[in-house]
């Protein structure tokens, strides 16, 4: 049978009617446009059950006229074939489906066999996991039962414990020969234990709570007498040396449980113990402290306190020979100039003294009085044995510094005990300290009265100061702070009190009284005074906090107006006005230099300002100072010119550098025959002149200030001794420029030495910043 084309499957359906629609003519089908099966069969099909593929085919068959009903009678003896064959295939394996068939009966017997085990096993798992439920249920059980035995038993151990007192552990608390030590507050722990765990069980069972109860009352009442009896004997020792008694509140403070336990069973018993402290520490640091101000009283030096005629212009005719040894014998060396600098310092200076503005000297140890050495040194010293100490005197800032750190050095210690054993505050401390710290103010206030040594005031003003911020910021003691206030008042009022005195003094001072030590060769002793106040002044306030600098501020302006107004009175007492500079520029520069050590100190410097030392930063940035240093720089100058005109071999040098060096800087034409002074040989002598010359003239003006006019103030003699090489600077570089524009042959001549002589001068001065000509 020949193959025929694949079908369409539904050809096999619904022929009659197929055959009946076929039978129109060909006309029709042709006018049928676009054409689909439905379109044909003039009945509406699924359009999923029909595949876009078989539409085409039958819409071609259509097209092309095939005889559907032959077509169909092929289709149809296909299929009968392919049944035919599809049958004898099947018959022909009829074997294989059978050893199938059975293979797959053995599989279905196997798999029944394996899920009724499968379902066994599920079975025993289930059974076991219940088991397994059933022992978790009796293990929490059991564990129960057991923390519950446990918890029993712990609660009937500590029931019995409470309600039981061993006669061993009675006998450790009440017999008076057991000592008080670690064991013992152990014990005094449990028993506090006990009496804690009793008062509750007495609401448990109260029948034998009763029986023991008397015992335990017994028990605390012996305790606490113990306690007080042994606090009573330890804590009011009178030791003859601090270091015993701290030695001894030491171990107490490891015994704080004691008062505790004291404290928390009879508050009327740890108050008569409080009370009782604090009487007899009172008494005892009271009687300590006066002792050792009194002791500290026999070492003050009376002979150098100053009196009301040191203040700056009181007295001032007394001193008229302050300097006279200056006048008759010149300095000859640096020796010689050191020591009699030191002499310039006068009552108002601070001296060797500005070492207690120093933290180092603030902590050091208070001064130990010979008188004082028994309770003082940490080793007992026999009569026999005890070396000989020399006897040392002291300003009374020294012996105030001494006063006040040893009281704050017994208070910290006393506070830092009461705080670990009483669990105490400062009005403990207020207490025992009270009577000590009025004895202090007392003290202070009976040399306040007699005192006019305004330095010593002012130091003990910025000691105090920093004290207080050392127990307030760094023992975080506030104890202290009444009685340094009192303390603060009192200094500050008495300082007040001085400066009014100090400032009238200088309002009632007149020229008569001042013109006693008048030199104009050294600085007068009122302006050397002044100055010292003023670098005392200047250095003190810097340790006292800023809010409270404002009295010292208003010091030193009132200071500065009155000084002022009197020096320029002074000057005019001088005849000669040569002389009058030269007093000017001692004064002004002994102002500076005094003032510049002030701030060199402050900063820490070792280098003194009169060694020239003073930066621009050191003088612009102190008000006290710029005045009188813009002062100096003026009457410097004059002074310079005064002694340069007095070299008659430099005047024409200098005059003629002047007169036509800033007009040819300024590029202003100078005609030769108009000027007949301006010409190379007039050039030529005065170049031969300064190359000669110059060097001695700087020499004889520096001997002259060091030796005659500025011998008292090193500082000065710097400041003139720059003024003089900058001068002779400048007229040289005005000469050289004169040179280079109109007299350039004189280039070649012997004498002119161009930069080379810059360079001398930087070698004599390095601090002198000059620049070299040719290269401006």
């Amino acid at each position: 049978m020949a193959s025929t084309p694949n079908r369409p499957a539904y050809l096999k359906q619904s022929s009659k009617l197929l055959f009946e629609d076929l039978k129109k003519n060909r006309e029709d089908i042709d006018e049928l446009g676009d054409l689909d099966i439905t379109t044909i069969l003039g009945c509406d099909f699924d359009d999923d059950s029909i595949s876009a593929a078989d539409q085409e085919l039958i819409k071609d068959a259509l097209v092309k006229g095939y005889d559907l009903r032959q077509y169909s009678k092929e289709v149809e003896d296909n299929l009968n074939q392919t049944d035919k064959l599809t049958i004898n295939d099947y018959f022909q394996e009829r074997e294989n489906f059978l050893t199938l068939y059975t293979q797959i009966q053995v599989v279905d017997g196997v798999l029944e066999t394996l899920e009724v085990m499968l379902n066994n096993y599920y079975n025993d798992l289930k059974s076991i996991g219940s088991e397994m439920n059933s022992l978790q249920e009796r293990s929490m059980s059991m564990n129960h039962k057991l923390n519950n035995r446990k918890q029993l038993d712990e609660k009937l151990s500590k029931f019995i414990d409470a309600i039981t007192i061993d006669p061993e552990f009675f006998n450790d608390l009440t017999n008076s020969r057991t000592e008080i030590n670690e064991q013992y507050i152990q014990n005094l722990m449990k028993l506090d234990t006990k009496i804690t765990l009793f008062d509750d069980y007495k609401l448990i069972s109260p029948t034998i709570c009763a029986n023991n109860e008397p015992q335990l009352s017994k028990l605390t009442v012996a305790s606490i007498q113990k306690i007080q009896k042994f606090l009573s004997v330890t804590l009011n020792s009178n030791f003859k040396k601090l270091l015993e008694k701290r030695q001894k509140q030491k171990q107490l403070a490891k015994m704080g449980y004691l008062f505790q336990f004291l404290f928390k069973y009879s508050q009327y018993i740890a108050n008569e113990v409080i009370m009782s402290y604090v009487e007899n520490n009172e008494k005892y640091f009271t009687s300590f402290y006066k002792s050792y101000i009194n002791a500290l009283l026999k070492l003050l030096d009376d002979t150098s306190s100053p009196s009301k005629s040191d203040l700056i212009g009181v007295g001032t005719s007394k001193l008229k020979n302050f300097f006279s040894s200056s006048n008759t014998t010149p300095n000859k060396n640096t020796a010689q100039q050191q020591s009699q600098h030191k002499q310039l310092h006068t009552t108002l200076s601070l001296g060797n003294r500005a070492e207690l503005l120093s933290s180092e000297v603030l902590e050091l140890p208070p001064i130990e009085p010979p008188s004082s050495i028994s309770f003082l040194e940490a080793l007992e010293l026999s009569t026999s044995s005890a070396p000989q100490i020399p006897s040392v005197k002291y300003s009374f800032d020294q012996l105030y510094r001494s006063m006040l750190y040893f009281l704050m050095d017994i208070l910290s210690s006393e506070t830092l005990f009461v705080k670990d054993f009483f669990l105490g505050g400062e009005d403990i401390i207020v207490t025992i300290f009270n009577r000590s710290a009025a004895y202090l103010i007392e003290t202070v206030e009976n040399h306040l009265n007699n005192s006019y040594d305004v330095v010593g005031i002012l130091l003990m003003l910025s000691t105090t100061f920093r004290y207080r911020a050392i127990m307030n910021e760094q023992r975080g003691i506030a104890a202290l702070n009444q009685p340094i206030d009192k303390l603060l008042n009192l200094i500050n009022s008495r300082f007040v009190k001085l400066f009014v005195t100090l400032s009238d003094s200088i309002k009632n001072t007149t020229i008569k009284d001042l013109k006693a030590g008048l030199s104009s060769t050294q600085p007068h002793v009122f302006i050397r005074k002044y100055a010292d106040f003023i670098a005392t002044l200047q250095l003190i306030s810097s340790s006292i906090p800023i809010e409270n600098q404002n009295t010292i501020i208003k010091a030193i302006n009132e200071l500065k107006d009155g000084t002022e107004k009197l020096l320029s009175k002074l000057v005019q007492e001088i005849e000669s006005k040569d002389d009058q500079v030269v007093f000017l520029v001692n004064n002004y520069g002994i102002v500076v230099q005094t003032i510049l050590e002030s701030s060199n100190y402050l900063s820490g410097g070792a280098s003194s300002p009169s060694n020239n030392t003073a930066s621009a930063n050191d003088i612009s940035n102190n008000n006290n100072i710029k005045p009188f240093y813009q002062n100096l720089q003026k009457v410097a100058k004059k002074y310079i010119d005064i002694q340069l005109n007095s070299l008659k071999y430099l005047t024409q040098f200098i005059s003629f550098s002047w007169e036509w060096g800033p007009l040819v800087e300024s590029n202003v034409k100078i005609s030769l025959t108009e000027n007949p002074s301006f010409n190379q040989a007039n050039a030529q002598k005065i170049l031969a002149s300064f190359e000669h010359n110059w060097r001695s003239a700087v020499a004889a003006i520096r001997n002259s200030s060091i030796n005659t006019h500025l011998s008292q103030c090193s500082f000065a003699q710097n400041q003139v001794f720059d003024l003089v090489l900058t001068e002779l600077y400048s007229c040289y570089r005005m000469l050289v420029i004169i040179i280079d524009k109109y007299f350039e042959k004189l280039k070649d001549d012997s004498n002119f030495k161009g930069d080379k002589v810059v360079d001398e001068m930087k070698e004599m001065n390095s601090n002198l910043n000059l620049k070299y000509i040719h290269e401006e």
